[in-house]
């Protein structure tokens, strides 16, 4: 009975560390580069989430900000949905793309105030409300913030850099 016990303790830790192996490799593995500017995707924390999803199809695709999302959507054909972080945690804004028309929720404004891309998933982001992104760059420190609708934010994306 002794031998049993040993031998049933010994293969539970080593199926606890195989497992605490195996959940730190799929910690890692979440953390990806963006499909297109290549920087890192800022993971969500605790306050706020900042993680932009992109579904295509049954395709699930992370990006850095909304920015890069619309720089990037024309590599994708047919329908897409944006799950784009909001200033409410947990509760992401939906953009879609339907018969290549883009559409937001009513009220939703965008922010897209960064001058270098490394600021990006900071100044490029989706609101509910122009009261909520006015609290947003009021906190953050964001000078000349402006609102604006999905179709100004689509020709700001679309503006050949300078």
């Amino acid at each position: 009975m002794k031998n049993i016990l040993q031998t049933l303790s010994k293969s539970l830790a080593l199926l606890a560390v195989i497992g605490m192996v195996g959940m730190s490799s799929m910690a890692r593995a979440h953390e990806a580069d963006c499909p297109y500017c290549k920087l890192k995707i800022v993971q969500n924390t605790k306050e706020m989430d900042n993680e932009v999803t992109v579904k295509v199809g049954n395709k699930r695709i992370e990006y850095r900000c909304v920015f890069c999302v619309f720089k990037d959507q024309k590599k994708y054909s047919g329908d897409l949905v944006v799950y784009a972080p909001s200033e409410k945690k947990g509760e992401p804004i939906v953009l879609k793309r339907t018969a290549g028309k883009w559409t937001a929720p009513e009220g939703t404004v965008f922010l897209n105030g960064f001058k270098k891309h490394a600021d990006c998933a900071q100044l490029s982001r989706a609101f509910t409300s122009k009261a909520a992104m006015d609290k947003y760059a009021a906190a953050h420190s964001v000078s000349d913030a402006k609102a604006l609708s999905i179709d100004q934010f689509i020709e700001a994306v679309n503006k050949p850099a300078n």
